[in-house]
């Protein structure tokens, strides 16, 4: 009987925790970009096939994507690591590894979250497009434009790698702290000492 107990103990899954890292993960994505948009730093262009777009205004949509995804992906990684639920069963290495999926977890499920709302805002947005004659035709970009749409598309992926990796670090720090029982109140603290 105590064998069953401990087989089941192991090979739980910490749903809450990855969820509340992906939730916080979309939280400062979309606040973040909100900012970014009102300060013209909307990745939209380059997505929807504007013409003439300028190179710098690909590179700092660039930039800000990254900025945006790593911090992002940082915040959710470390609350699924620091959450999650632990087994005294495990050794440290076990331990740095399960943290380290839940935070890669939680930066999936928030991709995949954010994949699934552009894929119907962008259906949306087409549709509208062509309905109002608005819709730029992928024929009509030059073909410096088409190449800075598939370099920004190819730093949009690489980012979104680079920000899994920064998830799964994050997690491996949220765990550690969690298990080291790392005290914040002094940096986080509301409360008078």
């Amino acid at each position: 009987m105590a064998d069953q107990k401990s087989q089941t103990t192991t090979t739980r899954f910490g749903f809450g925790a990855i969820i509340a890292g992906a939730v916080l993960s979309l939280a400062i994505s979309i606040i973040l970009l909100q900012f970014g948009s009102v300060i013209g730093l909307s990745s939209a262009s380059p997505l929807m096939g504007e013409a003439s777009i300028a190179a710098w205004g690909v590179i700092a949509a660039g930039i800000w994507l990254l900025w945006v995804q790593l911090l992002a992906s940082l915040a959710g990684g470390y609350v699924a690591g620091r959450m999650r639920p632990t087994d005294a069963s495990f050794d440290g290495h076990e331990q740095e590894m399960r943290d380290g999926i839940a935070g890669m977890m939680s930066w999936a499920l928030a991709t995949v979250l954010v994949f699934l709302a552009i894929a119907a805002a962008g259906a949306y947005a087409t549709i509208v497009s062509i309905m109002t004659d608005s819709y730029v035709a992928a024929d009509a970009l030059s073909e410096a434009d088409k190449n800075k749409v598939i370099i920004f598309a190819f730093v949009a992926g690489a980012t979104s790698l680079m920000s899994g990796a920064a998830a799964w670090w994050a997690g491996t720090m949220g765990g550690d702290h969690r298990d080291n029982n790392r005290d914040f109140s002094a940096e986080l603290s509301f409360k008078r000492r």
